[in-house]
């Protein structure tokens, strides 16, 4: 089981691992660098691209961090993307996200996460 052992402005420590940069975490645990954006970090804007791969891996959930400031946001043709898909979301202000995720993890769900590590 994945855990999100802490988070701060720039940086996220999952399972022991300080990744400086925004991650992509898949229901099957694996923890990726979010591809896209800015050189070290990644978008403020949540693209359709992202949640076709997430989606392969048919999560219960999907937690979307916002950032710090929550300054990322969820692109309207993601966002319909989803919806089509019936796939259950929740976007939070970044620390909750992770808090949301140990939460859900802990209950068994299957889930799935984009936390995005600055603003």
């Amino acid at each position: 089981m994945v855990k999100i052992d802490g988070i701060g402005f720039g940086w996220i420590k999952v399972d022991g691992k300080k990744h400086r940069h925004d991650v992509v975490i898949l229901p099957n645990g694996v923890v990726k660098r979010r591809k896209g954006g800015f050189l070290l970090f990644g978008s403020h804007s949540f693209k359709l691209k992202e949640f076709e791969e997430l989606l392969m891996e048919k999560p219960d959930i999907i937690i979307l961090g916002t950032g710090t400031n929550e300054v990322a946001t969820l692109s309207e043709d993601a966002k319909n993307f989803l919806e089509k898909a019936r796939v259950e979301w929740i976007a939070l202000q970044s620390q909750k996200a992770v808090e949301k995720f140990n939460e859900l993890m802990q209950c068994g769900r299957k889930v799935a996460a984009i936390i995005h590590v600055t603003c």
